[in-house]
């Protein structure tokens, strides 16, 4: 039998792991139990970037003291930082992808690259998601937008949009969530012209060369 997987130390080097074990969704606050005893926590004192916490939650903490006196959990992340995506998000990825997956099979490709293509360009795209998450949580210097959306427009966008559900990463920024809907759109409207042989592409191209010769 293979060795046992152990827990985290309950404290280690002045930082201390526990488990929820109390949480007011509304309030924002709860109690972690660490070893024994009982620590206060609070929204703001959980690091920027992660999901809200819920009972059950295990969590890495510096021991510390709030404004009242309480014996509470400061600087706090989430072990688990993850969640799960429902049936609804799949639904949603399905459908974004049904589009250019059949108009995969009209490309003058073999039926197996362009699908084979694009999943290892989200589980790349996806996986800069999560480095770039860890990233941010120990302010460490970031992979660049720019990269990330760049990785999208090569056909990491399905990867990317599982990362934003479960990994809870880039989903709350606007512009950000607005470029990366462009990329997704983009896709829709290839896929649909692959069907028309390029028609729409090649009369966009031809408007956009009229309007150059008359400038």
């Amino acid at each position: 039998m293979g060795d046992a997987i152990e827990s985290p130390s309950p404290v280690q080097n002045g930082i201390r792991t526990g488990t929820i074990d109390q949480w007011d969704a509304v309030k924002a606050y709860g109690w972690v139990e660490s070893n024994g005893k009982r620590f206060f926590l609070h929204i703001k004192d959980l690091q920027r970037g992660q999901r809200r916490p819920k009972a059950g939650d295990e969590v890495q903490f510096t021991p510390g003291q709030d404004a009242k006196g309480r014996t509470c959990a400061k600087a706090a992340r989430l072990l688990r930082p993850g969640s799960r995506m429902g049936f609804g998000g799949l639904l949603a990825l399905g459908l974004l992808i049904l589009l250019p997956g059949v108009a995969g099979l009209f490309l003058p490709l073999p039926l197996w690259l362009p699908s084979t293509f694009m999943t290892i360009v989200s589980i790349i795209t996806y996986r800069m998601y999560a480095h770039d998450k860890k990233l941010a949580q120990s302010g460490a210097w970031r992979v660049s937008e720019g990269t990330l959306h760049l990785a999208e427009l090569c056909g990491g966008w399905p990867g990317a949009f599982l990362a934003q559900r479960r990994l809870r990463h880039k989903c709350s920024k606007g512009s950000y969530q607005f470029v990366f809907w462009l990329i997704v759109l983009a896709y829709q409207i290839v896929a649909v012209d692959v069907f028309f042989d390029h028609g729409y592409t090649l009369k966009a191209i031809a408007e956009i060369g009229s309007l150059l010769k008359a400038l």
